[in-house]
C-alpha cells in the first residue's frame, strides 16, 4: 500500500493533457459508473475530523476554514491499471492548478491508493480529482470526480449511556453467569462506553473486560437496550491492578475534589487498567474518564494509590 499525504499544492504552469488517445469520463454522484469504479471519497470539516480521530472526543469550537478530503481506491476492475491520481483547480478561464497526488507503478504489486489532504472550503466547488488508468497500447482512461458534489460528512451526535457504569457491569455479570463463566476470581480491568471512541459511527455500547484465571480474559458488550453479547476474550496482562476498578474511581474522585473539580454531574465513560512505558519504565495505572456533553475530565491512578489530573476541559 502506498499512502500519499498532501500538505500543500504546487502551482504548475502550462501543464498540458497527455496524448489524444485518452477516454475521459465525468463520474456523477450515485451513478452506475461510480459503483463500478468502487473508490471511496469523503469530505469533512477539519475540526470534525480531528474530533472523530480523538480517543476522548475533545471538541473544537466553531467550523474550520478547510475540509479534509480522504480518497481510497483499489487497483481492480476498471481501475486495474490505475497509475495516477490528480487534483485540478479550475475557473471560468481553465485550469489554475494541476498536481499529482499519488503515483502507482505499473511494475510493482501495490494495489491500494490512499490520499488525505486539506482544501479551503471556498475553492472546493472548483476542485476536480482525476483517476488515470491504462496506457499504451490499449490507451488511457481518466475519471473526473467533482469534489463539490461529494456530500460533507457531519459529525454524528454522540449518545450518552442509557445504562450507568454500575448498571452495565451488573448486566454483564448476570449475562456471564448465564453463560456458566465463573467470575469469582476474576479481576475487572476495563469498562468503556465505546460511542466516545474515535470511530464516531460505532454503535453505542459498553465494552467490559475481566481477567480470569489461567491468563485468560473475557469481554462483554452491553448495548443501550440492556442486552449483552460475549466477544472474543483477550489474554490477561502480566501485571494486575493493586486497586480494584471501583477503588481507583473512588481515589480519582477524591483527588479531583481536592483540585476543585466536580464530576458529580458527569458520566463515568471509561475506567481502564493499562500499562505504558513512562521514562523508560513500565508503568501500570488506571485511566479514568468522565464526560458531560463536550466536557472531559481524565485522571490516572497509579498502583500506589496516587492520582494525577490528565485533562479537564
Amino acid at each position: 500500500m502506498r499512502i500519499a499525504v498532501v500538505l500543500g499544492f504546487l502551482l504548475l504552469v502550462g501543464s498540458a493533457a497527455g496524448g489524444s488517445d485518452v477516454s475521459r469520463y465525468q463520474v456523477e454522484r450515485g451513478s452506475q459508473l461510480e459503483k463500478e469504479l468502487g473508490y471511496e471519497v469523503s469530505v469533512q470539516d477539519k475540526h470534525d475530523e480531528w474530533q472523530s480521530d480523538s480517543r476522548d472526543g475533545i471538541g473544537i469550537e466553531g467550523p474550520a476554514p478547510e475540509y479534509v478530503v480522504k480518497f481510497h481506491a483499489t487497483a481492480g476492475g476498471k481501475l486495474k491499471d490505475l497509475f495516477e491520481l490528480d487534483l485540478a483547480l479550475t475557473d471560468a478561464n481553465g485550469t489554475l492548478l494541476h498536481v499529482p497526488l499519488a503515483i502507482r507503478s505499473r511494475y510493482n504489486k501495490e494495489n491500494q491508493v490512499d490520499v488525505r489532504f486539506l482544501i479551503k472550503k471556498d475553492v472546493i466547488n472548483r476542485a476536480v480529482l482525476t483517476i488515470r488508468c491504462g496506457g499504451p497500447p490499449q490507451g488511457e482512461a481518466s475519471y473526473a470526480i467533482r469534489l463539490g458534489e461529494v456530500p460533507v460528512l457531519n459529525l454524528p451526535k454522540k449518545s450518552m449511556p442509557t445504562k450507568s457504569f454500575t448498571e452495565a457491569v451488573a448486566i454483564a455479570e448476570q449475562f456471564l453467569r448465564g453463560q456458566k463463566i465463573d467470575l469469582s476470581n476474576g479481576v475487572l480491568l476495563r469498562a468503556e462506553f465505546r460511542n466516545y471512541l474515535r470511530d464516531e459511527r460505532e454503535t453505542p455500547r459498553w465494552d467490559i473486560t475481566w481477567a480470569l484465571a489461567g491468563d485468560k480474559g473475557v469481554d462483554v458488550w452491553v448495548w443501550q437496550d440492556g442486552s449483552a453479547k460475549l466477544t472474543r476474550g483477550r489474554s490477561s496482562p502480566r501485571i494486575l491492578p493493586k486497586k480494584s476498578l471501583t477503588e481507583a474511581v473512588t481515589i480519582a474522585e477524591e483527588f479531583l475534589r481536592g483540585q476543585k473539580i466536580d464530576v458529580s454531574k458527569h458520566m463515568l465513560l471509561r475506567a481502564e487498567f493499562t500499562i505504558n512505558f513512562i521514562n523508560d519504565r513500565e508503568t501500570p495505572f488506571w485511566d479514568i474518564a468522565w464526560g458531560l456533553d463536550h466536557q472531559r475530565v481524565i485522571a490516572s491512578v497509579l498502583q500506589d494509590g496516587s492520582a494525577k489530573l490528565i485533562r479537564a476541559r
